[in-house]
């Protein structure tokens, strides 16, 4: 394969070292460095020019800011008069997955120079209920700036966790590696996630009532039952039909035969409470007719028996 290159107009000069950090630099560093490599009218008075920059490239002023810090850190490029909150975007942007030790001074520059993470922290701790000090400022730092999580997204979870009775960073932190792993990576994704697990435990707990199971640990048989039940997506009402039909035929509350019946059901396509109404009245009205079947049978075999025997009876 030839490729060219076609130059039409206006040539964009980048420094060959550039293409040295193509696989480590992230979109928003990309786009910075080829708008100034575009328009080198912002070099004089990048600050005056943010507005437009920002604007041009659908970026904040803190996106822009931490851009430019990477290509800084990296010797591509030079700031004048920006050193201070360089050092703070720079740490905030390349923390590894590993809780960073900030000091306080250092938190108090890095929020300084990044108005997103204030407003981020701020709600932060009102979610949480408390006032952060520096370990909870790094472990916030840790989940935004390695996850790169939204700012929606985070405070979701952080409420999900206290809604949960727990505001520890470590199972905080536990968590968001979970679902990073799992690829809950948006807030749309969390939110359905969490719905899920909501109703996950809403019908745990009413299963657990149903069989008299009280706080007790499921055994391995009725929690690969129930995981089934959850995967089918069974509704709490199809569940009780099933039991209590379970119940009604002698069989008590037994885990084997009311998933039997729910197994059957899902086999002949029921899937609602209403659907297993159609298919016991239609078992019910298929067991008359053949017992009215069976009758006309022996009424028959009767007569022509009775038939017989008056025949005979005449010889």
């Amino acid at each position: 394969m030839k490729i060219s290159i076609k130059y039409t107009g206006s040539i964009i000069n980048l420094p060959a070292g550039v293409a040295d950090f193509l696989a480590s630099a992230n979109e928003n560093e990309l786009k910075v460095i080829l708008a100034l490599s575009a328009y080198s009218s912002y070099f004089s008075d990048f600050d005056k020019a943010m507005p437009t920059i920002s604007e041009k490239l659908g970026l904040n002023a803190t996106e822009v800011t931490n851009a430019l810090c990477f290509w800084a850190k990296n010797g591509i490029i030079e700031l004048d008069g920006v050193e201070i909150s360089c050092e703070a975007s720079s740490a905030y942007a390349e923390i590894d997955n590993s809780v960073p030790t900030y000091t306080g001074a250092q938190i108090t520059s890095l929020i300084n120079a990044n108005p997103s993470f204030k407003m981020l922290a701020d709600c932060a701790q009102n979610v949480l209920g408390k006032d952060f000090t520096p370990t909870d400022y790094n472990s916030l730092l840790h989940i935004k700036s390695f996850y790169k999580f939204s700012d929606e997204y985070i405070l979701m979870l952080l409420a999900y966790c206290v809604e949960n009775n727990t505001s520890n960073w470590a199972y905080i932190r536990k968590t968001v590696k979970i679902l990073y792993d799992e690829g809950v990576d948006t807030y749309e994704k969390l939110e359905s996630h969490f719905s899920a697990r909501r109703n996950k435990r809403s019908l745990e707990y009413k299963v657990r009532k149903l069989f008299g199971i009280g706080g007790r640990e499921f055994t391995s048989r009725e929690k690969g039952i129930f995981e089934s039940w959850v995967n089918g997506k069974l509704s709490y009402d199809l569940i009780k039909m099933a039991y209590e039909i379970s119940v009604d035929n002698g069989k008590g509350a037994n885990w084997n035969y009311t998933n039997k019946i729910l197994e059957n059901w899902l086999a002949s396509g029921v899937k609602t409470v209403e659907d297993a109404e159609k298919s016991l009245q239609s078992h019910k009205n298929k067991m008359s007719m053949s017992s009215f079947d069976t009758d006309d049978f022996f009424e028959a075999a009767l007569k022509r028996s009775s038939e017989r025997i008056k025949e005979r009876s005449k010889k």
